[in-house]
């Protein structure tokens, strides 16, 4: 699931405007402070920074997978987010380790630049995704450069990690630990995730789709999002049936299927908002789910976008 986050929050493209400002900015429930370039301001719907033309985006992972996910992105496993790697090189003279790539993509009838960072804090993997508009954006790789330069990362995160989401959701009791995923998602749980307890109940909140769906292809929408989730493998699903949660309407299935190979019983929750989709995705191991149904359908209730 990690990598899934990580490799998905690359192929994003959200757009803001440039310069460079004189402050570090700390990012809301990360580890990471920065210094962009002028124009930029906290995001409000993901973990980062935005403005017209330009993005950052800020995606923290577990320890331990720095290498990893490097050779995943050097051998081209961005190409299925539409990234193409260009180039991959070290940074040196900075307090921790840290890797850059530089790449394109075409999103959305435009050409978009693209600069990588993997920064390894040790307790925690960092990734900045920086997105631009060619052409559009005055950001030139110097400017990118220097900021992944004032990159700093602390010991701790500095405040709220679902303050920088753009819903809320009111977890059940035994969902105690939260963890962001891609800077737009949420995971519940009710400890850090480990292959030791995977297969305990958990609950994904996350964006499925960045514009609106008409109605009459909310069940195209389902499907193609079943298809898109690389850490689910979704063997056996119900008929969708309509949902509604709060004021957004939308479909849900109950399926069994696996992840990471294992068996697992799972509720997806559709919602579909006027410029955008989400999807609430329930699992646990099939002897587990039933007993913890009660408590996702009352996390999943408490689901609202934020004004």
């Amino acid at each position: 699931m990690k990598f899934f986050a990580a490799l998905a929050a690359v192929g994003l493209g959200l757009w803001a405007s440039v310069g460079f400002a004189a402050e570090p900015v700390t990012i809301p429930g990360s580890r990471l402070a920065l210094i962009p370039p002028d124009g930029f301001s906290l995001a409000k719907e993901f973990a980062g920074l935005q403005g017209d033309k330009a993005s950052v985006l800020v995606v923290e992972l577990p320890a331990n997978t720095y290498d990893e996910l490097a050779a995943a992105i050097s051998s081209g496993a961005m190409a299925k987010q539409g990234v193409e790697i260009t180039s991959g090189e070290d940074l040196t003279g900075l307090p921790f380790r840290a890797r850059i790539y530089r790449g394109r993509q075409a999103a959305q009838g435009m050409e978009v630049d693209k600069w990588l960072m993997l920064a390894d804090g040790g307790s925690t993997l960092t990734l900045i995704n920086v997105s631009a508009v060619k052409g559009a954006a005055p950001v030139t790789d110097a400017q990118v450069r220097e900021m992944f330069r004032s990159v700093r990362l602390s010991a701790a995160p500095a405040g709220d990690p679902v303050a920088a989401l753009p819903f809320s959701v009111t977890p059940a009791a035994r969902f105690s630990h939260k963890q962001t995923i891609g800077g737009l998602g949420l995971v519940l749980t009710s400890e850090p995730p480990t292959p030791e307890n995977a297969g305990r109940p958990g609950l994904i909140v996350t964006r499925a789709f960045e514009q609106a769906v008409p109605k009459a292809q909310w069940p195209q929408a389902v499907e193609a999002f079943r298809k898109s989730v690389q850490a689910i493998k979704i063997d056996k699903a119900d008929e969708p049936k309509p949902a509604k949660v709060g004021n957004l309407e939308g479909l849900e299935f109950m399926a069994t299927g696996s992840s990471s190979g294992e068996p697992r019983k799972i509720l997806v929750v559709m919602l579909f908002a006027p410029a955008s989709g989400y999807a609430l995705i329930a699992m646990a191991s099939p002897e587990l789910f039933d007993a913890a149904l009660g408590d996702f359908r009352a996390t999943m209730g408490s689901f609202r976008l934020k004004p």
